[in-house]
């Protein structure tokens, strides 16, 4: 089982990190604040629009620039991808003008809450209050976290 790190418990991070145990990665998350997804709780006015529930076509001409970039994420893991998981993790989704996709409760921390079980089911280690500073590397390898604390987590890698 590789060990897999990931700096950052946002939206994003929290996604990666249940995929990555999913497939059977032994995952630790490292968030500096209190709490995972804390920027979650203000997206959308409090009601976290998750996505559009539009083709990948009309997400890619509504990018500006450099859309060739998003190719690979939007064609792996698209709008119907991210309103299936949501909907699994038992939160219910509703379509509004635009085609924005909000939870029917119309709370983010629905949102935040299906993450962070999603995450517990499937084994994550969760690190509030770590704030990583860099990656500690041995003969070509990544050996551990450096903390702005100052401390290491070398138990992790």
């Amino acid at each position: 089982m590789s060990k897999v790190v990931i700096v950052g418990g946002g939206a994003a991070g929290m996604l990666a990190s249940v995929y990555a145990a999913r497939n059977g990665h032994e995952v630790h998350v490292l968030e500096k604040n209190e709490k995972l997804g804390k920027k979650l709780y203000i997206t959308g006015k409090g009601r976290c629009n998750l996505t559009n529930a539009c083709g990948r076509e009309e997400l890619f001409s509504a990018v500006m620039r450099n859309r060739k970039f998003l190719y690979s994420a939007f064609y792996t893991y698209g709008p119907d991808e991210v309103m299936d998981f949501f909907e699994k993790a038992g939160v219910s989704l509703n379509i509004e003008r635009g085609n924005r996709v909000f939870p029917c409760s119309d709370h983010s921390s629905d949102i935040i809450r299906a993450l962070t079980d999603q995450m517990k089911r499937a084994g994550v280690h969760i690190h509030l209050h770590t704030e990583a500073a860099g990656i500690m590397e041995e003969n070509g390898q990544a050996s551990g976290v450096r903390l702005w604390t100052g401390e290491s987590l070398r138990e992790i890698m």
